[in-house]
């Protein structure tokens, strides 16, 4: 016989990327959206491209919130996707 753990808080996830979450201490913490979009918009303004790996390091969230703010900010015509430049990691130090 299998016996489940049953959670008291409910998560909900927007999951773009197909990317498996399942329950997990850390998924329970959360950032809202709105606040990462205005953190990463400001970030990219002053440190100019950065690559994704770069901005995670930089702000305290999931990875999958990351991307789902950057998608949000893309879809509003704020930031554009851009081929990885060698410039761009140059300028982050």
């Amino acid at each position: 016989m299998l016996w489940g753990i049953s959670l008291a808080t409910s998560v909900e996830l927007e999951d773009e990327e197909g990317v498996i979450k399942g329950p997990h201490y850390y998924l329970i913490k959360r950032r809202p959206l709105d606040d990462l979009e205005g953190e990463i918009y400001i970030l990219l303004a002053e440190k100019g491209p950065m690559p994704l790996s770069a901005l995670w390091r930089k702000l305290n969230c999931h990875l999958w919130e990351l991307t789902a703010a950057l998608k949000r900010l893309k879809d509003k015509g704020l930031l554009e996707e851009m081929d990885v430049i060698e410039d761009a990691y140059q300028r982050q130090g």
